[in-house]
């Protein structure tokens, strides 16, 4: 396995068909802070140092633009993109990046046709300190998989993520940093996101969110519980055009001692649905949305 040279998740650029009610969500009751807008598009950030952490895309159909890796410096990303061009994906050329934030990078498609960029040197944060009940950054994206193994693969064998655990139809993959997982592949044979994770400091901040988009009309749709792997508290909602949302926290750390586990050792006592036992499964809604996002068709150009 290569060693793996991407250090976490930077960003997630959306397409938004309704791009005001989406920035007022984002903004007032998800607890982002814009940062940049550019003609039909806006940026966020969390509290962590990345510039952005979400960008909306003004647009007729809801979907997922591009996800962004971290990289860390120029070398590494010129690394990468001999790893994915040798693994017959295509990729655009290593270059400055025309996007929010700017910096160093290149575009791929994975084998699941979707578009992934990896960029270091981009414009981050002099502060990064945790704000109460404000998300740090996007933790962990779940995506679906319609060639698991070819995807499995690419992000193993080329970007170099390590499988810490395994939940069928769950995979569960760490990179360069020291949380439980980055991406998340799910079996389930549809190309498409699954959901966003984003960070918040605690668990209090969790129950206290939960709050908040409930009061603005945002019901829960799984939680509050504790999942099994990564271990973290979790609630889920579906933020504008039904995007599939969760807040975690108290993610587990890792280090390459860690010893992942299979599926036998993640299974709950019947009725359960994560490990606290005292929450209903996820609701018919959720489940739906889970398979909704594809990716748009151009997002891999980025320079």
């Amino acid at each position: 396995m290569p060693q793996c040279l991407i250090r976490g998740l930077r960003s997630i650029e959306l397409t938004a068909t309704n791009l005001d009610e989406a920035t007022r969500f984002y903004e007032g009751v998800w607890g982002l802070t814009p940062i940049e807008r550019r003609n039909d598009a806006i940026y966020f950030r969390g509290t962590a140092r990345y510039h952005h952490v979400l960008g909306l895309h003004r647009g007729a159909q809801p979907a997922v633009i591009r996800i962004v890796f971290d990289v860390a410096d120029r070398a590494a990303v010129e690394a990468l993109h001999r790893a994915v061009a040798a693994s017959g994906c295509s990729a655009t050329a290593p270059g400055p990046v025309a996007l929010a934030g700017g910096g160093f990078g290149f575009g791929c498609k994975d084998p699941d046709g979707r578009n992934l960029a990896f960029v270091a040197g981009a414009a981050d944060h002099a502060d990064g300190a945790d704000r109460a009940d404000k998300p740090r950054k996007i933790v962990h994206v779940n995506l679906n998989a319609a060639n698991h193994d070819a995807t499995l693969g690419f992000f193993t064998g080329t970007l170099g993520f390590r499988v810490v655990d395994d939940n069928a139809p769950l995979t569960f993959l760490h990179c360069a940093n020291a949380d439980h997982c980055s991406i998340v592949l799910a079996n389930t044979q549809l190309p498409t996101l699954n959901h966003i994770a984003f960070e918040v400091p605690d668990f209090d901040s969790v129950m206290r969110g939960m709050g908040r988009l409930k009061d603005n009309g945002y019901p829960i749709e799984w939680g509050p519980g504790r999942h099994g792997p990564g271990n973290n508290v979790f609630a889920y909602f579906c933020g504008p055009d039904e995007v599939p949302l969760e807040y975690a926290a108290e993610v587990l750390q890792i280090d390459d001692g860690y010893q992942p586990h299979g599926s036998d050792y993640w299974k709950y006592k019947p009725g359960r649905s994560e490990q606290w036992g005292l929450t209903a499964p996820r609701s018919a809604r959720y489940y739906r949305v889970q398979r909704l996002f594809g990716f748009t068709a151009d997002g891999e150009r980025v320079n």
